[in-house]
């Protein structure tokens, strides 16, 4: 081989493989801006779940002291709110014996329409359905009371 071809395909190698070179640096850099987007994505995943989590938290522990000493909020419209914060924050609670009760009030009130439909009712049905609340917290109210104030004190942020 003459040595003006083998300097030409010596050229010719080095340019492919700055090419080369090029295209994989290009590559890496591809990579490493989508590992970082997954990185913050995950990041930012993480803290929305840490927020949701700390707003159920909250939300339960505002519902329990509402329930306690505001008269707006009875004590059936609080185990029904609680019950499905509980549900979406810690369902293995309605299994411990203090809070147990709130699930019994929610399953023996499930049947009353509530929102539009119970605006829709009439005075004597709405009248029916309040006396048999009233009757279930009469009978549940001690029990009611007692995980309301287990549920202000649980340490729910430890919960996983």
């Amino acid at each position: 081989m003459s040595a003006p071809l083998t300097y030409l395909l010596i050229a010719v190698g080095l340019i492919v493989i700055l090419m080369l070179s090029l295209v994989i640096r290009r590559q890496l850099r591809a990579q490493k801006q989508v590992r970082e987007q997954h990185q913050q994505q995950q990041e930012k995943l993480e803290r929305d779940a840490r927020e949701h989590r700390q707003y159920l938290v909250d939300s339960v522990r505002i519902i329990a002291s509402a329930v306690l000493h505001d008269e707006k909020m009875t004590m059936t419209e609080g185990c029904i709110r609680l019950k499905v914060l509980l549900d979406n924050l810690a369902p293995h609670l309605h299994q411990h014996e203090q809070f147990a009760v709130i699930n019994r009030v929610f399953e023996a009130t499930s049947h009353i329409p509530f929102l539009g439909e119970w605006r829709a009712l009439s005075r004597s049905q709405k009248r029916q359905y309040e006396q048999e609340m009233a009757k279930i917290e009469e009978e549940q109210g001690s029990r009611v009371r007692d995980a309301m104030h287990a549920l202000q004190q649980y340490p729910l942020e430890q919960l996983q």
